[in-house]
């Protein structure tokens, strides 16, 4: 239900933190039966509707006592609180990569297997999210959203290039090629609202240029991230940031804001923007008749950027965790809690009809949806839920020291100040050690099943 934090929106005003929300009366410390959550809900629709439908919608056991936390100070709080034997009863972190193993390690998370025995967990989340979430065979967390990359287009722009939507790597450079020939940016892209959008181009250029069968191999310690599949997959695409196709040229991506590339798709000015489904709920406002306009928008798998690569591969990542502080107030009632977050599809389908809000990694059919739904929505739940092909984006399934190095000097690749070689060096060192540390999120096997 949160804004996830792969997207912080300075461009809209995003974040409110409204922390009078928290039930007034007294604190949790008097009432043991309370049931403290903080989260970073980024607008006030979300707000409004976690308070009515979360918080007051909750039957207990428990009262739920929520509070509004700013985007960039909540993990910041959480992490105090925590070191200071406090904190919120249901603790939230940006996917099982960012903080799960070091709070696993410092002793603050609940082993939720019991619970997930006692409210049939295993059998209602998708078993790669679950997987994801465990830390030494033990779950810790839950995944309470869900997301995907895909590529945004709008048809009319799609239509006035005499093309179709980029399929295969040879579909993909002729489109922009094209694009970029008639003036426009073929692919919008900037990082001036958070410099964390650099490791999403990274996830393209590792699943969808490389391939997901070499990344589970190098994630299982099996291929070394300075193999050549990977350092000619990250050379292919950062050469694109130069020729200009991704933001209009490197500098532009240092200074466009996430606006810019929503009003750049809407006006044609762009090409294309490939992102992830957390752009749904922002959208709207420059499209139709929120925009005032007639532009419509649509959305497609990424293309195929390698040899061999299929084209349907799904950048499956959990957006959101949420785990049980081990010095909660009433651990059983928070875990009933965190059931009802998790898996009330009732609530949960409510407010991604009316809000966009990403839902757990549940399973979601066709029918769960009520007639009028946008197509748009029900399209891309279904076929995530039967997806068979799996990418393995960086925040869910890359160690929290590697992620950071892959965000950090990405921007060093594509200003040409450190060779793609260089830069997979630096991966493997520190996934090497991370991994040797038992840091390394637990990834499923391609091809398997995926529920």
């Amino acid at each position: 239900m949160d804004l996830t934090r792969r997207h912080f929106l300075t461009s809209t005003g995003a974040v409110v933190a409204l922390t009078g929300l928290a039930a007034c009366g007294k604190g949790p410390a008097s009432d043991p039966s309370a049931i403290v959550m903080w989260d970073n809900l980024d607008n006030q629709d979300l707000v409004a509707y976690y308070q009515k439908h979360i918080v007051e919608g909750y039957p207990g056991p428990g009262t739920v006592r929520f509070s509004n936390k700013s985007t960039d100070t909540i993990d910041r709080l959480i992490q105090t609180s925590l070191a200071a034997g406090s904190g919120p009863d249901v603790i939230v972190t940006p996917g099982p990569s960012s903080g799960v193993t070091e709070y696993t390690k410092a002793g603050y998370l609940v082993d939720l297997d019991g619970y997930a025995d006692k409210y049939g967990w295993n059998s209602t989340f998708a078993t790669w999210a679950l997987d994801a979430s465990r830390v030494d065979g033990k779950l810790r967390t839950l995944p309470t959203q869900y997301e995907t990359m895909v590529f945004y287009y709008n048809p009319e722009t799609v239509q006035t290039l005499g093309a179709e939507v980029p399929t295969n790597l040879s579909d993909f450079e002729a489109y922009c090629a094209e694009a970029k020939g008639r003036g426009m940016v073929p692919i919008a892209a900037g990082n001036a609202d958070w410099k964390g959008a650099n490791e999403w181009h990274m996830v393209i250029a590792l699943n969808h240029g490389a391939g997901p069968a070499a990344v589970y191999q190098a994630l299982q310690g099996e291929l070394s991230w300075e193999d050549p599949v990977f350092v000619d997959a990250i050379s292919r695409y950062t050469d694109y940031f130069k020729k200009g196709w991704f933001g209009g040229s490197v500098e532009d991506y240092f200074t466009n804001k996430f606006s810019t590339l929503y009003e750049q798709l809407a006006n044609g000015k762009a090409g294309a923007m490939i992102s992830g489904t957390w752009e749904f709920p922002y959208l709207p406002t420059y499209f139709g008749e929120k925009a005032g306009n007639d532009d419509v928008w649509n959305w497609a798998a990424i293309p195929s950027l390698g040899s061999g690569v299929p084209h349907d591969v799904w950048d499956l990542a959990i957006g959101q965790s949420a785990g049980i502080n081990s010095n909660a107030h009433n651990v059983d009632n928070a875990a009933n809690f965190l059931n009802f977050l998790t898996t009330d599809k009732k609530v949960i389908l409510q407010a991604l009809v009316e809000l966009n809000a990403a839902p757990p990694p549940i399973d979601i059919e066709q029918s769960d949806f009520s007639p009028g739904t946008d197509e748009r929505l029900v399209r891309l739940y279904t076929t995530l839920s039967s997806a068979k092909t799996i990418g393995y984006p960086i925040w869910t399934f890359f160690p929290q020291q590697t992620e950071t190095y892959i965000i950090d000097y990405f921007e060093k690749v594509i200003t040409g100040d450190l060779s793609p070689a260089e830069y997979c060096a630096g991966i493997q060192k520190r996934f090497t050690r991370e991994h040797a540390a038992g840091k390394v999120p637990q990834a499923p096997e391609p091809g398997v099943a995926l529920k």
